[in-house]
């Protein structure tokens, strides 16, 4: 009788444990997956949201770098962890919404092996130029390239990039032919173009400003919905004659499938009042970027429509990457 007694008490405790641990999250460190190797944008955020999320919760928050295969790497190295909330990724826009439709095969499935929790940050892209382009505005860069077919480059760093993307949407938009030239890295870049061994390129709004007040570029308008307080006095490319024409990489964070959606709820509220902490909003807005710090259900309609709407320039434009 004391046995069935003793027996009945651990499997009530067994059972109630998962629960207890759910309510107790995070009891240890969290482990922060990156695409992207050290120094970039996503290591920058990262690093800025981990300090955050640490001093909120109490326990640290640990990045880890994991580049390699596009995103593939940290992508499937996440999705195969177990769904408890202690690894993470923050992905680039690209590795949810652009791979899925450029590679045949993928290490994860955006949808079936992540659970979006935020959307933390975006960046807003600028179009520059360099200054013997003879083109001042979008509509004069649009005239000048349909009678020059293919006589403009313009300059990018890598295939499914945001500076890929957007020039190959904004030339599908407009129906110019504009060549592409692909960089190691934005620096590489912006160097040739500066120097005008490439006419054109997008870029973030920090450079973009720098350059253009140093004479060394000339910024034709942002690629945002609306004017950014960064560069008050440039036009939207909507407004600058290409209307509907949008164009951001957004950095999301996201957890395996099948966490418990109370620590995905944990973690979005958290995440919500890192990202409007004003250490934080200061340390985006020092380069460029715009923070969010939306609701799970916002990032998976967002993944949802940016997933269709590359699907779509992709098939129409017949975008592909060496396999």
């Amino acid at each position: 009788m004391k046995w069935s007694i003793v027996l009945a008490v651990v499997a009530c405790a067994a059972m109630a444990a998962p629960g207890h641990a759910e309510d107790r999250y995070p009891s240890r460190p969290v482990k922060l997956v990156l695409p992207q190797p050290a120094g970039g944008a996503v290591d920058l955020i990262a690093r800025a949201l981990a300090d955050r999320l640490a001093e909120q919760v109490g326990q640290p928050f640990i990045v880890e770098n994991m580049p390699g295969a596009n995103g593939g790497l940290a992508g499937g190295n996440v999705a195969r962890s177990p769904a408890d909330g202690y690894t993470l990724m923050l992905a680039v826009d690209s590795n949810l919404v652009i791979n899925p439709s450029l590679y045949r095969t993928l290490t994860y499935d955006p949808f079936k092996d992540f659970v979006p929790i935020s959307i933390v940050a975006r960046l807003n892209m600028v179009l520059v130029a360099n200054p013997k382009i003879p083109a001042n505005s979008v509509k004069e860069l649009i005239s000048y390239a349909k009678a020059h077919p293919n006589k403009l480059n313009y300059a990018e760093i890598g295939i499914g990039s945001a500076m890929h993307m957007g020039m190959e949407q904004f030339k599908f938009m407009t129906k110019t032919e504009i060549n592409r030239v692909s960089y190691r890295g934005t620096a590489p870049a912006i160097t040739d173009v500066v120097a005008g061994t490439v006419d054109l390129m997008f870029t973030g709004p920090p450079s973009a400003k720098s350059m253009s007040e140093g004479g060394k570029l000339k910024v034709l308008a942002v690629a945002s919905p609306e004017r950014i307080a960064l560069l008050p006095g440039v036009p939207t490319v909507a407004e600058a004659g290409v209307p509907g024409y949008t164009m951001a990489s957004w950095f999301g964070l996201l957890a395996p499938a099948k966490t418990p959606t109370t620590i995905v709820e944990r973690l979005s509220a958290e995440t919500k009042t890192a990202v409007n902490s004003q250490a934080f909003k200061d340390r985006m807005k020092s380069v460029g970027l715009e923070i969010d710090g939306g609701t799970s259900a916002a990032m998976l309609e967002t993944m949802r429509s940016d997933t269709q709407r590359w699907a779509e320039l992709i098939k129409a434009t017949g975008i592909t990457i060496p396999q």
